[in-house]
């Protein structure tokens, strides 16, 4: 029976074919998905289409007529617009199926290596284009204090098509490193960790067991809302309602927590099938129990600056401090102590929040 490798068709340059193949299609429908916008773009910007034309060139002129140091960022930092391109299109390029078949196939180093760059030079491929034309708008404009940078300026362009590929193709090795996973059940949701964070903590709050910790978050995010309405209308109790702020902002996120522990325990025990690190579960259940008083810090911190009083420039910051860092030490210091300690801990933290604001706030 001949050997699956001994095919030509999928080994060596016909496997480089196949390849370039699947890149092409899948650029190729991607071009048409977006030409659309390109379109509707065009048309918007009308009679400044044309002068338009001009801006991808521009950065290069520019850069030609500074210093060697300034010479080289710009060249680089253009060069990183095509990088970027061909990394935002790595699937196409390089898709995590091919790299699991890849290491099948008897594909030679230099193999490798061409079929790299022929896929990222397809992927730059409009870019090169868009910034031939720009250059040679330019040339047809000719504007005075562009005078004696045309050569510089195709120089730094060849400079910065040059190292866009190499860049592109090295990102594409780097993808492929050895020490680099790309299967399993980690690789697949690693990019949709985030949505599955989302799900395992938001849905269970609208239609599932954790109902109660999203009413509380609604209560005590309203809370805070309302006293900071009402230190807004009554500026002569200001620091009271400060403290009540304080106060419903440690409260409700300490209770928070303990509703998330409770309520999010099934999912948490679930979830251990899932490829999710188990030790973020106690910072997502904090940063869900704290998630009140981070939304609505901004909007204190814009009250305090521009209410009818003033705050005292070394003690105001302390105060602003102290509302966004108060909840946090409260859940992230040890839990094991007694329930005096805790009450000690709190009024500790609602005395100093009383002095700043004491001392930093005058009407």
């Amino acid at each position: 029976m001949p050997s699956v490798c001994a095919n030509p068709a999928i080994s060596g340059p016909g496997a480089s074919r196949m390849r370039l193949g699947y890149s092409a299609s899948a650029l190729w429908a991607l071009l048409r998905r977006w030409s659309g916008f390109v379109l509707v773009f065009a048309a918007v910007l009308g009679e400044y289409a044309p002068k338009a034309l001009g801006w991808p060139a521009l950065p290069l002129f520019w850069a030609v007529a500074q210093p060697a140091p300034l010479l080289l960022l710009g060249v680089l930092g253009h060069a990183l617009i095509a990088t970027a391109l061909s990394w935002a299109l790595r699937e196409a390029l390089l898709p995590r199926a091919w790299l699991e078949a890849e290491r099948a196939l008897p594909l030679p180093t230099g193999e490798s290596w061409k079929a790299d760059a022929t896929v990222v030079a397809l992927a730059q491929g409009p870019l090169v284009l868009l910034y031939l034309v720009s250059w040679l708008n330019w040339g047809l404009v000719r504007p005075a204090w562009m005078q004696g940078l045309w050569l510089g300026s195709a120089l730094a362009l060849t400079a910065s098509l040059a190292t866009g590929l190499l860049l592109g193709v090295l990102l594409l090795r780097w993808r492929r490193r050895p020490g680099r996973r790309v299967w399993g059940a980690e690789t697949r949701y690693a990019g949709r960790a985030p949505r599955v964070w989302a799900a395992l903590l938001l849905l269970p709050m609208a239609r599932g067991p954790a109902r109660s910790l999203g009413l509380w978050l609604l209560a005590c995010g309203s809370a805070l809302l309302l006293c900071m309405r009402q230190a807004w209308a009554a500026p002569e109790q200001l620091r009271w309602w400060l403290a009540a702020y304080a106060f419903a902002g440690m409260l409700g996120s300490a209770r928070a927590f303990a509703l998330a522990r409770r309520d999010l325990a099934a999912l948490r025990l679930a979830s251990v099938q899932l490829p999710l690190a188990q030790s973020a579960w106690p910072h997502a259940e904090r940063l869900l129990a704290l998630s009140p008083c981070l939304l609505v810090w901004p909007l204190l911190v814009a009250m305090l600056l521009l209410g009818p009083w003033t705050l005292a420039p070394l003690a105001g910051p302390g105060l602003l401090l102290a509302a966004l860092l108060m909840p946090v030490f409260n859940l992230y210091l040890p839990e094991d102590s007694s329930a005096e300690a805790r009450a000690a801990r709190w009024l500790l933290f609602l005395t100093v929040w009383i002095v700043l604001g004491t001392e930093c706030l005058a009407l």
